[in-house]
């Protein structure tokens, strides 16, 4: 065998093996493959999703901006809109935040939001947990109001490291970190205990 046709056999080798490894390795959809390595049970939620109209997103972000130019952030690992209500985007594990008029950073977290387009106001549900510096205040749900800067929450306990205060429902200004608690029934006291 001649020299040439070695060359030639070689090179054509070195063709065929390109032309795999460009069509197996690098155009393979590696979120296709994640989908077929799910059960069964995945693929039909998946379906029945996608038949009832439901559009799914994943790791999504949403910017609201205040009166005062701040920046409201709401990111969620999971977000869904269904056809019958696109006004309404259903969060799951959510986290949001802005930074308030002292420079420190208020959190908002939960394992459910609705966040409502039209009017950007979020509801929040499910362990609802807002810290903000030493303080921590967990709420049934909350309500953030972006017309007004405002997050109303309910049935809440507030810490700090020195107070521990329950009330039926409280005002937390987002810009300014004003808390105003109270109790539904005005006979009512909201409940503190101070550490000393």
């Amino acid at each position: 065998m001649t020299r040439s046709k070695k060359a030639n056999i070689f090179l054509f080798l070195i063709l065929i093996l390109t032309f795999f490894f460009y069509s197996y390795y690098i155009t393979e959809n590696k979120g296709s493959i994640d989908i077929n390595k799910n059960n069964n049970n995945n693929q039909v939620d998946n379906k029945i999703n996608s038949l009832s109209g439901v559009t799914k997103f994943s790791d999504v972000e949403y910017r609201i901006k205040s009166k005062k130019n701040n920046d409201y952030i709401t990111k969620g690992k999971l977000a869904y809109i269904n056809k019958d209500e696109p006004e309404i985007i259903k969060l799951e594990f959510v986290n949001s935040f802005t930074k308030l008029k002292d420079g420190t950073i208020l959190n908002v977290k939960s394992d459910k939001a609705k966040f409502a387009k039209n009017t950007k106001n979020i509801e929040y549900y499910q362990n609802v947990i807002i810290t903000n510096k030493e303080a921590t205040i967990t709420a049934e749900t909350a309500y953030f109001f972006s017309g007004k800067n405002l997050i109303r929450l309910e049935d809440l306990v507030y810490k700090d490291n020195k107070n521990l205060i329950k009330g039926d429902f409280a005002n937390l200004n987002t810009i300014t970190n004003n808390l105003k608690i109270e109790m539904k029934n005005k006979q009512k006291r909201v409940y503190g205990q101070r550490k000393q």
